[in-house]
């Protein structure tokens, strides 16, 4: 229902409560006072006149006048013209200031009922599965002689495999030259592979991509694997051999051309399409299938292309991993020069802020927990059956300056940004599907990596939910301010410590059928993941590296994952949904380009000035 179209005596109640505590600069129009029944939205245009309206709220108005003007942001969200002069009006007086004070002292002492609440319900059961656990550790010890290790830390949780999601990240190489294997199975083996902790004999520093990851007892666990032989797990394969041009599908064939250099140009450009679009469906097909049991969970295919170039596709088991933990590997370990640590993860801080954080966070911890798991989305990417099929797709690119432009004239972050581009691209899909959705629940890591500890392969995230904006009838400016308060609203909640820490212990004591109901993703519709990589060249086995990208894995029910990868100056956004939520592959492609054309909109009105 459009915004003009409402009224309710509220309204009118709230007008009022404005007028009254309203003054105007002797040099104002003073607006008349309105008829009985005027358009809503021309009366919140003239209650919000920030140019010339001063506020005169008196101490034991001061409640109402927040919830007011809480009130007006929330009731005028769908219209830029008027959110933008309640918006002001509300930060020119600090009310947002009182509402976080308000919610968080809410917050505490619900969080602190439902504590007391569950926790003599909790503990008993916490407690014997602890007991469990110790009991498996002990039978891995004397029954096994050693031979199986516990899994540790968060390994166990995101290393959940099913088939309807593998739990690979998929990161995707395009690098200059041709491939060399022996050379580069022996660059890995010096670089990765065979580096020694510390000196120590047979203690590889890197030792999950020599063990086989497998539950026993029902609980997961580490093993070495037998034999174990580099040549299982980097393979080259030539596309033309695996898709010949016969058998390619629509896009995917292009004949070069042979005229003056700008039609052989035109064909150059038309044949790295090609080949992208081979890869998209190479790893659509062949890189989402489930490794052998037998072997250590990671492999690395070299894609033999036509223009001069290959592909690097390397799949790592969650297990191994998280996204910032093996960016870090192939900058710091893999990389012919290695480079600093990505800016991901904690940072030094206050001691006595962080022990007072601490401590809030426990007390608010259930919420946090219920924040996690209470979401319950229904649109057309979530609520349906997963196939296990994939479509992975990927966009062109987008200018991490232009991002940068548009982030500081919003006063926001490229985070911000970017998730802005992806709330509009999912509500004109819902659009298109003839759907009204007003909110979308995305799951978001967060990072917990101390980037000052040495590189080690672990999982060390916490995840946080957020509802984007994603109504049709919201401007793109509009948007952003929205998400952007969402985004805030999570890096200022205070659980996010404690579900970590929370999740890490569910993960060591739990067995995994347990964990994995616990900690499934139902009522989640997207996953998105923000790694930023390298802005200088880099180069690996002697090959200039041209392009980095990567995708998120899907964990059921959800079914999409977006990535958003940043490398020379260019972010490159990967998109791996499941077959059973999108009609056909350009469905998918199309989510891209409206984040595409959603920057350039954002950049025209907030950059440019222009309409």
């Amino acid at each position: 229902m459009a915004l003009d179209q409402v009224t309710h005596p509220l309204d009118f109640r709230m007008y009022s409560w404005l007028v009254a505590n309203t003054s105007w600069a002797p040099n104002a129009t003073v607006y008349p006072v309105p008829p009985q029944s005027p358009p809503v939205a021309d009366l919140w245009t003239r209650a919000a006149d920030v140019e010339h309206a001063i506020l005169d709220i008196a101490f034991q108005d001061l409640p109402l006048g927040v919830i007011t003007l809480l009130a007006l942001q929330k009731g005028v969200r769908c219209s830029s013209t008027l959110y933008h002069p309640v918006t002001k009006l509300a930060v020119r007086y600090n009310i947002r200031f009182y509402d976080i004070i308000i919610t968080n002292i809410l917050k505490t002492f619900v969080g602190m009922f439902l504590m007391a609440v569950s926790l003599p319900l909790v503990l008993p059961a916490v407690c014997v599965f602890w007991l469990a656990s110790c009991v498996v550790s002990a039978i891995y010890r004397t029954r096994y002689r050693g031979v199986f290790v516990k899994a540790r830390g968060m390994d166990s949780v995101w290393g959940v495999e099913s088939k309807e999601s593998r739990p690979f990240i998929t990161i995707c190489l395009l690098v200059s030259g041709a491939p060399r294997l022996e050379d580069i199975q022996r660059h890995l083996r010096e670089k990765i592979l065979d580096v020694v902790e510390d000196g120590a004999k047979k203690d590889f520093k890197y030792k999950k991509f020599r063990q086989v990851f497998s539950k026993v007892c029902g609980y997961y666990c580490w093993r070495d694997a037998e034999d174990f032989d580099i040549g299982n797990h980097v393979r080259m394969i030539r596309l033309s051999e695996l898709y010949p041009a016969g058998e390619r599908g629509e896009g995917e064939g292009v004949t070069i051309g042979r005229g003056g250099e700008e039609e052989k140009e035109e064909g150059r450009g038309q044949r790295s399409e090609v080949m992208d679009s081979l890869v998209h469906r190479f790893v659509s097909e062949e890189g989402t299938t489930a490794l052998s049991p037998d072997r250590p969970p990671w492999e690395v295919l070299l894609l033999l292309r036509e223009d001069g170039r290959y592909n690097v596709v390397i799949r790592l088991h969650h297990a191994i991993g998280d996204g910032v933990t093996l960016i870090r590997l192939c900058v710091e370990a893999l990389v012919d020069t290695p480079l600093p640590a990505p800016p991901v993860g904690t940072r030094p801080g206050n001691a006595l802020m962080k022990a007072v954080m601490a401590v809030w966070s426990c007390l608010v911890l259930p919420l946090g927990l219920l924040q996690v798991v209470a979401n319950f989305d229904r649109n057309c990417l979530h609520g349906h059956q997963l196939s296990g099929k994939k479509v992975v797709t990927s966009s062109k690119g987008l200018p991490l300056a232009t991002l940068r432009q548009v982030k500081i004239a919003a006063s926001a972050t490229v985070n911000d940004v970017l998730m802005s581009c992806l709330s509009a691209a999912l509500a004109k899909h819902f659009a298109r599907r003839s759907e009204e959705v007003s909110q979308v629940t995305a799951v978001v890591p967060v990072s917990f990596h101390d980037l000052r500890a040495p590189l080690t392969l672990t999982n060390k995230f916490s995840v946080a939910t957020v509802k984007l904006p994603s109504s049709h009838c919201l401007a793109p400016d509009s948007r952003l301010r929205l998400t952007k308060t969402v985004l805030d609203g999570m890096k200022r909640d205070p659980t996010l410590a404690a579900v970590f820490w929370v999740v890490r212990a569910v993960s060591e004591v739990l067995p995994a059928p347990v964990a994995e109901l616990l900690l499934s993703g139902r009522g989640v519709s997207v996953a998105a993941s923000n790694v930023p990589g390298p802005q200088t060249e880099i180069s690996v086995w002697g090959d200039k590296i041209e392009d980095l990208l990567f995708w998120v894995p899907n964990r059921a029910p959800v079914g999409v994952g977006v990535s958003f990868a940043s490398y020379m100056g260019v972010v490159k956004i990967g998109l791996n949904v499941d077959a059973a939520l999108v009609r056909s592959g350009r469905e998918a492609q199309r989510l891209l380009e409206d984040m595409e054309e959603e920057l350039l909109v954002l950049h025209r009105r907030l950059v440019l000035g222009q309409p």
